[in-house]
């Protein structure tokens, strides 16, 4: 039966029809540096979300001008790649590829592009920092990748850290710092200045490239709030610009120490070399390729693979002998074979450590909302005593400590609700399945 159903579909194909791209849609080439067997293309859609697709299909949209009909299309296709495409041919690719996308269209408008919904992404977030801001901050500081600046930087912080750790200063440093309110406070403030100014070097990473950085934004991954940049424009960059790009935000944390460096030698304000020891935990942190950080993308544009997190379920359906969806080859075997083995090294290390981190967080969980209540109870006394003896940084740092007390809970639940959405629309999905295939069966 669904042989006569695609037969009727081939034969009602109108090989006069007009295909045409969605708005804001541009062929960007390809992408280099790829871990993939085969080559694959950047399309850039309208809302900036880059699609990574085949020749084939990179060809079809290419062909596409709003005014050529299908048959055209479909010749220009097979001109193009070396392989015969029909019309009836070139409509499948559209409807069932292309269209699903957001690139392209025969007939129905495309009302709203798929947008990529990764369920360890950032929750509760929005915009910062505008993109026409970040851009003119973007401008003003990509000369400091000037490799002379760079090899300064680097060479820069090599000698302060070697005297930094010989002089035996940042005990001291510490023990005067952590008992003061006021310095705990421009502590917080330092760190939040630094962390965005990581930001601004991702963008002028990828404004040095030639790419387009977009706007900062703030949000929460999992139970971290964090901020980001918006470079997917980067993915238009070879993979040293790429690569430019992912390490700007820990090159401007070094640029950011070394300032504060400077501010120390002529004040010798010992906070300040607290600050720099944090700002050392911070980048190593940064180089973690676990979660969506620094080290995450690094470790992406060295193999060539875009979004390691997509090759988690075609691995672990690999490893069970299943084959993807609609009974297709693995996607996971579309990977050369050197970088099949990273990915199944990264995957191995990733998975296990992110179920064991879940099981901990969930096993210790009475234990923690305990200790946020009594440490809420602390830090209200705090803010009450501060208020009435009049200290204002005792009182405002009891503020924002039960701030970043709840921001993780509030992470937490954001987490937790996504899990049980997407848990719904699966479910959702399997039932209207299950009931078309009885009745398949019936009609049968």
């Amino acid at each position: 039966m669904s042989e006569v159903t695609q037969t009727d579909c081939v034969e009602e194909t109108d090989e006069q029809a007009v295909a045409r791209l969605a708005d804001g849609v541009s062929l960007c080439g390809e992408y280099e540096g790829s871990g993939f067997d085969e080559p694959r293309y950047l399309i850039s859609r309208g809302d900036g979300q880059m699609v990574l697709v085949s020749p084939l299909l990179y060809q079809l949209a290419a062909a596409i001008d709003g005014t050529r009909q299908l048959a055209e299309v479909a010749a220009r296709v097979s001109q193009a790649t070396g392989k015969e495409v029909s019309a009836v041919g070139a409509a499948f690719l559209i409807n069932e590829k292309l269209h699903p996308l957001g690139v392209a269209t025969l007939s129905e408008p495309i009302a709203e592009p798929p947008k990529a919904d990764p369920l360890l992404s950032l929750a509760m977030h929005g915009v910062f920092a505008p993109a026409r801001v970040v851009r003119v901050a973007a401008a003003i500081l990509a000369p400091l990748y000037a490799p002379v600046i760079v090899i300064l930087v680097l060479c820069g912080l090599l000698a302060f850290d070697a005297w930094l750790i010989g002089s035996g200063y940042i005990d001291a440093a510490f023990q005067q710092s952590v008992g003061e309110p006021a310095h705990v406070l421009l502590l917080m403030g330092l760190v939040l200045a630094s962390t965005l100014f990581h930001e601004v070097g991702h963008a002028a990473g990828c404004h040095y490239g030639g790419a387009k950085p977009g706007a900062i934004g703030v949000g929460i991954m999992l139970i971290i709030p964090c901020f980001y940049t918006n470079v997917t424009d980067a993915y238009r960059l070879d993979r040293r610009g790429r690569l430019r790009t992912d390490l700007g935000g820990v090159y401007f944390n070094a640029i950011f120490i070394l300032a504060m460096a400077g501010i120390y030698d002529l004040t010798h304000f010992q906070p300040l070399l607290v600050f720099i020891a944090l700002s050392h935990i911070q980048m190593l942190q940064q180089m973690l390729p676990l979660l969506r950080m620094d080290g995450y993308y690094i470790l992406g544009d060295l193999v060539g693979v875009p979004n390691l997190f997509s090759q988690v379920a075609p691995f672990l359906r690999r490893l069970t002998g299943r084959r993807g969806d609609g009974g297709q080859p693995n996607a996971y075997t579309g990977l050369r074979p050197r970088v099949r083995i990273i990915v199944a090294a990264w995957v191995l290390i990733v998975v296990p450590t992110l179920l064991v981190a879940v099981g901990l967080l969930l096993w210790r969980l009475p234990v923690y909302l305990s200790r946020v209540f009594t440490r809420g109870q602390d830090y209200w006394t705090m803010l009450a005593n501060g208020v009435g003896q009049g200290h204002f940084w005792t009182a405002l740092l009891a503020v924002v400590a039960m701030i970043i007390l709840l921001l993780p809970w509030v992470g937490a639940t954001a987490f937790v609700v996504r899990v049980g959405r997407r848990i719904s629309r699966r479910i959702a999905q399997r039932k209207p399945r299950s009931t078309r295939g009885r009745h398949r069966a019936v009609r049968a």
